[in-house]
């Protein structure tokens, strides 16, 4: 009588044990899809943030081409690349009280009546602002800003005729990139008339 007992307990145990196990395993296999779901949703949505930050950023500054400033003859034949120098005023981190110091550079030769033509169709992405900007550089210490005047980004190849004036005055071309209100890069491409 004494086996006989303990055969049922050990059975009633064992069907115990079984059911419990059956449970345990029923419960990992509604979790884990659930944990599937839950690190799939983490992972789109990483992937989203990052395309998003990707759109709302600009490529690195050292990736753009630099626009080109070409001296036409008067009959409009290339005479070569003009002297210039491009940089960056800000970018991916710009605020509105950045300054930028116009530098003293070099002369490129021009006469009255050679034309220059300003190339920025290989940036990219396009500008939304560009600025023509005269610089005072008669104080070669103190370079200030005399003037600017509102361009088209869709307006490249831009051509601008030199007279007599414009011998001996330092210019710059401002580019903004803009995401609404927010400027997102600024850069300067300087030159010189002599």
């Amino acid at each position: 009588m004494k086996k006989t007992l303990l055969l049922l307990i050990f059975l009633l145990l064992s069907v115990v044990l079984i059911a419990c196990n059956n449970d345990n395993q029923e419960s990992q296999k509604k979790e884990e899809p659930s944990q599937v779901s839950q690190e799939s949703t983490k992972k789109i949505q990483t992937e989203k943030n990052t395309v998003e930050n990707e759109e709302n950023s600009l490529p690195a500054f050292k990736a753009l081409v630099t626009p080109e400033i070409t001296l036409l003859s008067a009959e409009g034949n290339v005479q070569y690349l003009f002297d210039s120098s491009y940089g960056e005023v800000c970018w991916n981190n710009c605020d509105e009280f950045i300054h930028f110091n116009y530098p003293n550079i070099h002369s490129g030769d021009v006469e009255v009546g050679n034309r220059l033509q300003f190339d920025w169709s290989s940036l990219k992405p396009q500008p939304t602002e560009i600025h023509l900007i005269h610089v005072n550089n008669s104080d070669e210490d103190d370079l200030k800003e005399l003037r600017r005047k509102q361009k088209s980004p869709e307006n490249a190849p831009l051509t601008i005729t030199v007279d007599e004036e414009m011998i001996g005055n330092q210019y710059a071309f401002e580019f903004i990139w803009k995401d609404g209100e927010v400027v997102e890069g600024r850069s300067i491409l300087n030159f010189k008339l002599e």
